[in-house]
């Protein structure tokens, strides 16, 4: 999966931390990568509802850690509209043998001779991928050259966004904290996911709390000062592009743009987006539309300014199991009807679609 690796084309420009912002985490994460945290499990999982900026934390420290040499692989899964292969449970091990391959050539070596003398091996299932494609290969290692992939860091972002669903996500899980028990891969794993309750299973079980350090990232205003910035940059490097005067924002715009964002970096990163976007209304107007949510009144322009929000959750609503669908969308018709005070059909009383309040 090349268009899910860290320094892909394919994701440039990536998700990732305003500078400045996220420092804690960012740190907290970094330091366990490189040894110098008292936190010594070999197995992080960093958890959060959608839009919290998970996938930026994630980059950012991909991109650290490279910087220090401890970066083994990284990989960020999606099954976005118009994303191929970035989220095939087939491909994660190969992807991830390949990216240490690049760091350790007699690793590579190894590696390439496996395939060549059974090129069947990037086929089978992930569970002997991982012990043909890794497992194998480490264990042939000469001590000189196993020195080199020690606590090398590998980061899984998007776990919950594997292609096959729970029975994959858990197995991924499994096999690589069997790994871990047994020593036979001389890694520190990260995962990054939303807190999925089979997830959640997973890394809570007995054996699994004892190597996992586990971090919440959560929905809160005690990142207001962190938006605040990454706002703040953002809509002054718009202001120049586009030669703007000063006057066209204010602090109090900033503020009300905060609130709106309400703790949820996804929804500062869409303002900026669009208000920046070329061929639409020009960034005053559009500024002005997002504004104008704070208050109820979305004006009368066509554009709606977070259009690009109809993707994310278009994912979300993706994620609903099929058996209970039904149900959803009856919730969210009647949750429509109601909001705009008009459950019963006008001409007949009766309720509309046999729903009742």
């Amino acid at each position: 999966m090349p268009d899910a690796f860290h320094d892909s084309s394919a994701r440039d420009p990536p998700p990732s931390c305003h500078p400045g912002t996220r420092r804690n985490l960012i740190d907290t994460i970094t330091s366990w990568g490189l040894g110098t945290s008292q936190h010594t499990e070999p197995m992080l999982w960093m958890y959060g509802p959608a839009g919290v900026g998970k996938s930026a934390v994630a980059q950012t420290c991909s991109e650290r850690l490279a910087e220090g040499d401890k970066l083994g692989a990284a990989l960020f899964l999606s099954r976005s509209v118009g994303l191929n292969q970035r989220d095939d449970p087939c491909r994660l091990f190969p992807s991830l043998a390949y990216q240490i391959a690049t760091k350790s050539k007699p690793f590579g070596d190894i590696l390439d001779n496996c395939i060549q003398d059974d090129p069947t091996l990037v086929t089978k299932s992930i569970r002997e991928q991982f012990q043909e494609l890794l497992v194998k290969p480490l264990s042939q290692l000469e001590a000189d050259a196993a020195g080199v992939v020690e606590g090398l860091v590998v980061i899984i972002d998007g776990l919950d966004e594997c292609g096959k669903g729970p029975g994959t996500h858990c197995d991924i899980i499994e096999i690589v904290a069997a790994s871990i028990r047994n020593r036979t891969t001389p890694f520190r794993w990260v995962f990054f996911s939303r807190p999925e309750t089979h997830i959640v299973g997973s890394f809570t079980t007995d054996d699994l709390c004892s190597l996992t350090y586990q971090l919440e990232i959560r929905v809160s205003r005690d990142i207001d000062y962190d938006i605040t910035l990454y706002l703040t940059d953002g809509l002054r490097k718009i202001q120049q592009r586009n030669g703007l005067s000063d006057s066209w924002l204010s602090e109090r715009d900033i503020g009300v743009l905060v609130s709106l964002s309400g703790g949820l970096f996804i929804y500062a990163a869409t303002v900026i987006r669009f208000v920046g976007g070329r061929e639409l209304l020009g960034p005053m107007d559009q500024l002005r539309a997002v504004l104008a949510l704070a208050s109820g009144n979305k004006g009368t322009d066509s554009v709606h300014p977070l259009s690009e929000l109809d993707l994310f959750y278009t994912l979300i609503m993706r994620c609903v199991p099929p058996g209970i669908i039904p149900r959803i969308q009856a919730i969210l018709l009647l949750t429509s009807f109601t909001a705009f005070g008009d459950t019963q059909n006008a001409r007949t009383g009766r309720p509309l679609l046999g729903l009742q309040t």
